[in-house]
């Protein structure tokens, strides 16, 4: 499953790496319209990526596939979100006059402000230049925003803010209800990031939200710099709490703020031995073997293109390594238990990686709510895929 943050990587020092360009984004890529000024100039720079590209072009696309009557559901909460994520509403003028508070009381009330908006887990740490993106890669049709303008964010601090996805909706994929529910998670974090970064520019501190459809930092190792979670053999940021069934806003600010303390609940160990989400991976986008070094990181790298396929054919988002992942699964107390010994224990996660296979064998789509229009069957179309 390709996060928005495509270049999502472990961290490392800001000397041995690369910033990323949000143009090379595939999902950037397959906004782009053939005969453009854009698109030549990608290409122009990029042909290797053309013939994937353009096939990728040619499926049905993101959204397209379902009932008529489910797909509005889509659409409705997608123009929502782009509202939310205009140029003009993310960030805004500073009140005039700065309050006086602590680092500790600022630190604080953020916190508190982002989990009564609805924020599930907030984390605060640096914000290393490293993971502020080059150039500007998706527009979102915002006149504000300009394909290729460049890209620089100078504050200092960033506040990871992440919402929960429903464990039982996720399940459901690759059909429509999936993507409707990891849009609701979208909206809802937009709605938190945009909220508490007005707040803090009312104290008379510039703060940006950086949200799905307007990043300008990758959300993935900065939230792993403020320690909230590590970063998974899939490609994304695997939590104690919630596993990888989250997504991520970021608040970037100079309010001063105390950081969260990184942790190693043991993900990498757990990574190299499970193997669970590149088994169920319907296209095998999702690497088996060792973590490799790109652009001076070492991480596992998933294949973007082979993964962004499976969204254009099936109309959704895909989710199978994340559903099918036991870090993931529904919190019972017993899986609560197997989570907090893996975590403290690392070698303790082979045997939660073979319980996980037990108790519930190879992945396999859930049934859809029944508000929503009988999808054609989630199985046979996971099966058709692999």
């Amino acid at each position: 499953m390709i996060d928005d943050d495509s270049a999502s990587r472990m961290a490392a020092s800001s000397a041995a790496r690369e910033r990323f360009d949000e143009r090379d984004n595939v999902q950037a890529r397959g906004m782009l319209t053939p005969g453009t000024p854009e698109y030549d100039e990608l290409y122009g720079l990029h042909p290797e990526w053309k013939r994937k590209d353009d096939a990728i072009r040619a499926l049905p696309g993101m959204g397209r596939v379902g009932s008529p009557l489910d797909t509005p559901l889509l659409g409705t909460q997608h123009d929502f979100l782009a509202r939310l994520g205009r140029e003009d509403v993310v960030d805004g003028p500073v009140a005039p006059t700065r309050q006086t508070l602590s680092e500790e009381r600022a630190t604080e009330k953020v916190k508190g402000f982002a989990r009564h908006l609805g924020a599930d887990l907030v984390r605060i740490g640096p914000l290393d230049p490293a993971n502020v993106y080059t150039h500007v890669g998706k527009t979102w049709h915002d006149p504000q925003r300009r394909w290729g303008q460049p890209i620089e964010v100078s504050h200092r601090h960033a506040v990871s803010l992440a919402v929960a996805i429903d464990p039982g909706m996720l399940a459901t994929g690759p059909v429509l209800p999936e993507v409707v529910e990891i849009m609701r998670v979208y909206v809802r974090l937009a709605t938190v990031a945009v909220t508490l970064a007005s707040y803090i520019r009312a104290l008379g501190f510039p703060a940006r939200a950086h949200v799905m459809p307007n990043y300008r930092v990758l959300c993935i190792p900065v939230a792993i710099d403020a320690g909230m979670g590590e970063l998974g053999r899939h490609g994304l940021m695997i939590t104690k709490e919630l596993g990888s069934a989250l997504k991520l806003a970021t608040v970037t600010t100079d309010l001063p703020l105390a950081y969260d303390a990184r942790r190693d609940i043991g993900v990498e160990d757990f990574c190299r031995e499970c193997l669970i989400c590149a088994d169920s991976c319907p296209t095998a986008a999702v690497p088996r073997g060792e973590p490799q070094v790109r652009a001076g990181v070492r991480r596992w790298c998933i294949n973007p293109e082979a993964c962004f396929a499976v969204w254009n054919e099936t109309g959704t988002d895909c989710g199978v390594c994340v559903a099918s992942c036991p870090w993931t699964n529904v919190r019972t107390p017993f899986h609560r238990l197997c989570v907090e010994i893996a975590s403290r224990k690392h070698g303790a996660g082979w045997w939660m990686s073979r319980a996980d296979k037990l108790a519930y064998g190879r992945f396999r789509p859930a049934s859809v709510p029944g508000w929503f229009e009988a999808p054609a069957d989630a199985w046979k179309k996971y099966k058709r895929l692999r």
